[in-house]
């Protein structure tokens, strides 16, 4: 179900006719009245800050927040501007409530994980907050796309970066579409090998199956769940995907760990060795990364298909692309330790 469900037929229309504030259904199934007239942003959703960027209106933004001050590997790169912003959350779960009311934003963004930020924000101020995410969904992330450059005036440079994704996605279809034998795929993400996302869709496009698709989240505003050993067992996926957006010192879960565990010495992966780092989420997603990411997935899964796709060129246009930097995706690169990954 969309969560936007005026969305298109806003993106169809000139903003002279938005007199209005916007009403929207986020996330969290709340009701918000968005103003036509967005100058100052804070954004305290990674995926929403991004996109922000890659707009190219990263001037609207008035403060930042911590995780992106302190574990986002290329923001600093492509927005140098963001140095300079304050910060509005003292940590990953706490709100300097005083100092965004001082700053006058016209919106807050937040992730649907966050509930309490919403109601912690509403109750002391009039600021309309809106709880986003693309919940591991294409249309979903586009449609974040589409209403920010609504909100921002940004448009043309919103058609002009989903034409791109599109594209490339068109690409990938075209590709594995005579492809009848699709992997079945565990992917072991939130420094848990147990710990798997219910709907990711990378793994679809790129021609594999999730073998969690189908599960419930653990909880509303995710979509990652928890199961045991047996049921990874009982699925024996071809693949096994561990996230790799962790800084190689910070993981929990690694290839290596993974491959020597003697428990799950019975699945088709680990007999295969088929057990392979992919980006996942880093509090939801990085557009530019998310799509280089199904272009990995893809050779990975269908390697006759792709052998011939460098996908360092490709990252490399795909980050340029989004960011207008040169050299975002080889900061990535290196700060992941790619060079260890099938990325060639």
């Amino acid at each position: 179900m969309k969560i936007y469900k005026i969305l298109i037929l806003l993106f169809s229309l000139p903003f002279t006719i938005f007199c209005n504030p916007i009403e929207l259904k986020d996330e969290l199934g709340r009701r918000v009245k968005v103003p036509e007239k967005v100058e100052r942003v804070i954004s305290l959703q990674p995926e929403i800050t991004r996109i922000i960027v890659s707009l190219g209106c990263g001037e609207k933004l008035v403060g930042n927040d911590y995780f992106m001050s302190k574990f986002d590997h290329i923001f600093y790169n492509v927005f140098p501007f963001g140095k300079k912003l304050p910060l509005v959350s003292i940590s990953g779960s706490d709100l300097n409530l005083e100092f965004i009311i001082k700053l006058e934003p016209d919106i807050v963004f937040i992730s649907p994980t966050d509930s309490w930020m919403a109601d912690k924000i509403e109750k002391y101020s009039n600021i309309p907050v809106l709880a986003l995410s693309s919940m591991g969904s294409f249309e979903k992330l586009k449609e974040e796309i589409k209403l920010i450059s609504i909100l921002t005036k940004k448009t043309q440079r919103a058609e002009e970066l989903i034409f791109y994704f599109e594209s490339k996605i068109r690409f990938i279809e075209e590709r594995i579409s005579k492809e009848r034998k699709k992997p079945k795929v565990y992917l072991s993400f939130w420094s848990s090998f147990t710990k798997t996302p219910v709907y990711y869709e990378p793994v679809n496009l790129a021609g594999g199956i999730n073998v969690a698709e189908g599960l419930l989240p653990s909880y509303k505003g995710t979509v990652g769940t928890v199961v045991n050993l047996e049921k990874i067992i009982k699925w024996n996926p071809d693949i096994i995907l561990i996230h790799g957006n962790y800084p190689p010192e910070e993981r929990a879960i690694t290839v290596e760990k993974v491959l020597s565990d003697r428990r799950l010495s019975s699945i088709e992966a680990i007999r295969k060795r088929k057990v392979y780092y992919t980006f996942g989420f880093w509090f939801w997603w990085d557009p530019a990364e998310v799509l280089f990411e199904t272009l990995y997935l893809s050779k990975i899964f269908h390697p006759s298909r792709f052998s011939q796709i460098n996908l360092v060129k490709e990252g490399r246009e795909i980050f340029s692309k989004f960011y207008h930097s040169e050299n975002a995706f080889e900061i990535l690169f290196k700060r992941l330790r790619c060079n260890e990954w099938k990325i060639e």
